[in-house]
């Protein structure tokens, strides 16, 4: 019996039961596909944060691919160029080097305004409509419009920068066609091309916004990053909270639609906001899936996991373990301590987590807060097809 069917559509619909089979019968499971699929919450934890377990080899694949597609007149190649220095994909000492440049240049001063202003934004054109689609009208546009604004990128292109990064963000997905592989090049083109030019404007006419401190950090390293990696960095810290944002704030608000109680609790604890969002990323956050290759020879639970093996670990099923949690299929927004994997855990722990739960918390809060009634008619959605960022297509909702 095959335990791990990530495709199947019943799956992408709900995985939390073949998560749950996975955890009673083979919590250390071999795939038919070959890699081992990890989904207790111990298991999970421990490979997350051991260093012997490296971040997937998403690039060497794409590499292998590009070297494969090219020898049949096929130029892919703007793809790796794109992700070259993308943080959950690269391992120490490039990691550290590049997370702590970031840091040291990305504060969170004024994040709370800029937000609060683009969620006025989003609402306030949708008062005089009965309907409102929350992925599309809300949370798709908020992530993009506040990383823009953070960034120094004109709002005017948000629009298009949406599209690109939500092409170019597949790459992630556990399996690509090459029909995929072609889509995601021609958006890593586009976005190479426009951050290309931004480099260039804000080299000759520098601002207070992220990309121009990136670009004068970077001037003041001993040992300065190239254009191309200051690009990809560029691309990365724009889509990286793209869809793990949206799916925090449409699924979040799914779910409450479909536990009043809770939604009850929240509007009249508005105070419970971060507990909540804290809760919703723990029932069913965003990132379901996260890829490691082992780098040494492992036991885990008798069997025998191979130095090069892939690893798929089941953040979603890690939050739902009965022997962590407490009524783990239970949605509680009172939950204290909630000490979820949500964003993973060790060194690749997600670096913009705090912006992604601000924009949840303010987001899901500022909605309930206007639209107390609102209602969600369709409570079985159609979902993406990409169970490792797991989010909904559309949300009609009722205000």
């Amino acid at each position: 019996m095959n335990l791990w069917a990530p495709l199947d559509p019943k799956n992408i619909q709900d995985p939390f039961p073949m998560y749950a089979v996975l955890r009673q019968k083979a919590p250390i499971y071999k795939s038919q596909t070959g890699e081992w699929i990890i989904s207790r919450y111990a298991d999970v934890k421990e490979i997350l944060k051991d260093p012997d377990f490296k971040s997937g080899n998403k690039l060497e694949w794409i590499n292998r691919g590009i070297t494969y597609f090219k020898n049949k007149g096929e130029d892919l190649s703007h793809i790796a160029v794109a992700i070259n220095s993308f943080l959950l994909l690269i391992n120490p000492p490039e990691h550290t080097r590049i997370r702590k440049f970031i840091n040291s240049v990305w504060d969170n001063k004024e994040v709370d305004q800029l937000i609060l202003e683009n969620i006025d934004t989003l609402l306030n054109t949708k008062k005089r409509f009965k309907t409102i689609d929350i992925v599309d009208d809300f949370a798709k546009p908020l992530p993009n419009m506040t990383i823009c604004k953070i960034m120094g990128i004109s709002i005017s292109h948000y629009e298009r920068l949406s599209v690109l990064s939500n092409n170019l963000v597949k790459v992630l997905n556990l399996y690509n066609s090459f029909k995929d592989l072609v889509r995601i090049d021609a958006a890593a083109q586009s976005l190479i091309s426009l951050f290309k030019e931004l480099l260039e404007t804000k080299k000759n006419n520098p601002g207070n916004d992220l990309i121009s401190k990136l670009i004068t950090g970077n001037d003041g390293e001993p040992e300065p990053l190239s254009d191309e990696a200051l690009i990809s960095i560029f691309i990365f810290l724009f889509i990286a909270g793209q869809e793990t944002t949206i799916g925090l704030i449409s699924t979040g608000l799914l779910h409450l639609s479909q536990h009043p109680d809770q939604l009850k609790e929240l509007i009249r604890k508005p105070e419970l906001a971060p507990r909540a969002v804290d809760e919703l990323l723990r029932y069913d956050g965003p990132v379901h899936l996260l890829g490691r290759i082992a780098a040494r020879d492992t036991q885990f639970d008798g069997q025998h996991i191979r130095e090069g093996d892939a690893v798929t670990l089941c953040l979603a099923s890690a939050n739902r373990d009965d022997q962590y949690f407490e009524n783990p299929d239970l949605l509680d927004i009172s939950r204290h301590p909630n000490r979820h994997i949500a964003f993973g855990s060790g060194i690749h722990f997600c670096l913009g987590d705090w912006l992604a739960k601000r924009q949840g918390t303010l987001a899901i809060g500022k909605f309930i807060e206007i639209y107390p009634k609102y209602h969600i008619p369709d409570q079985t959605p159609q979902w993406n097809d990409n169970l490792s960022i797991r989010t909904i297509r559309h949300l009609s909702c009722s205000i």
